[in-house]
């Protein structure tokens, strides 16, 4: 067995995708019988997973459970996210003749998954598959936004550090950047990750009114002067909004 793998664990996984393999609700013996696993370690294993809502049991059978939706429409929201992206970064770019890109959450840092190119001689961007820091990036403010929403705490955990001299390394004034960007719908990263290099970003919203990514356009400072910010803001969130509905958002599961 593969170094780090906690046997017990990949048990779990084995009898989880087993029972949806399955389609039906199973009984300890069958899944015991099935697995070549002791009913004890069976029974203890399926108990577990209802506790958490992974599974249900009726009629001392098995079956799937709500809390596995949940997590199924993460998975399917970020993986299909990314393609369905590629059309709208496509015409942002467009509209506004700079690189655009869509960034999802990579545990403690952001994944530039998409990037549509500027056609501009002269043009900011990353390649697609990069990491950068929640903190100081346009899309990580907002990503990083809705995690301190949902818990404060989040920033308590993350290293800051001076990338220019316009980074954000206190918290107390990350956090009221952060509660800034909820409010008004979108973040700047203002020369904070790369010196010269501005960004503006929005959410994108899943059919359950959460956010799914951030998209967002990339400029050269001196192409994208702050003032700016109001109307470029407008052409990104449209197109975002956009997104968001192919992704089966609507205005009622996003109100508040």
């Amino acid at each position: 067995m593969p170094e780090y793998v906690i046997p017990n664990l990949k048990n779990a996984c084995d009898i989880l995708s087993y029972i949806s393999a399955q389609g039906r609700a199973l009984g300890v013996s069958e899944v015991s019988k099935e697995m070549r696993l002791p009913r004890t370690t069976v029974m203890r294993i399926l108990e577990t997973f209802r506790g958490e809502s992974f599974l249900t049991r009726e009629d001392g059978k098995y079956a799937l459970g709500p809390a596995l939706i949940a997590l199924g429409d993460c998975a399917c929201a970020r993986v299909n996210v990314a393609d369905m992206s590629v059309k709208h970064l496509a015409k942002l770019t467009k509209l506004t003749g700079e690189t655009s890109h869509l960034g999802v959450c990579s545990g403690e840092k952001v994944l530039i998954a998409r990037v549509c190119e500027s056609p501009q001689p002269l043009y900011a961007t990353s390649r697609a598959g990069t990491l950068v820091n929640m903190y100081c990036s346009g899309t990580g403010k907002v990503l990083l936004a809705s995690l301190y929403a949902a818990n404060p705490n989040v920033i308590s955990k993350i290293k800051l550090e001076g990338r220019t001299p316009n980074t954000i390394i206190d918290r107390e004034t990350l956090a009221r950047e952060l509660k800034l960007t909820a409010k008004r719908g979108y973040a700047i990263d203002d020369e904070e990750y790369h010196k010269g290099v501005r960004c503006i970003a929005v959410p994108v919203f899943d059919r359950a009114g959460r956010v799914a990514a951030a998209m967002g356009i990339t400029a050269p400072a001196a192409r994208f002067d702050k003032k700016q910010a109001a109307e470029i803001y407008r052409t990104v969130a449209s197109v975002a909004e956009e997104l968001s509905k192919e992704l089966g958002k609507t205005s009622k599961n996003n109100e508040g």
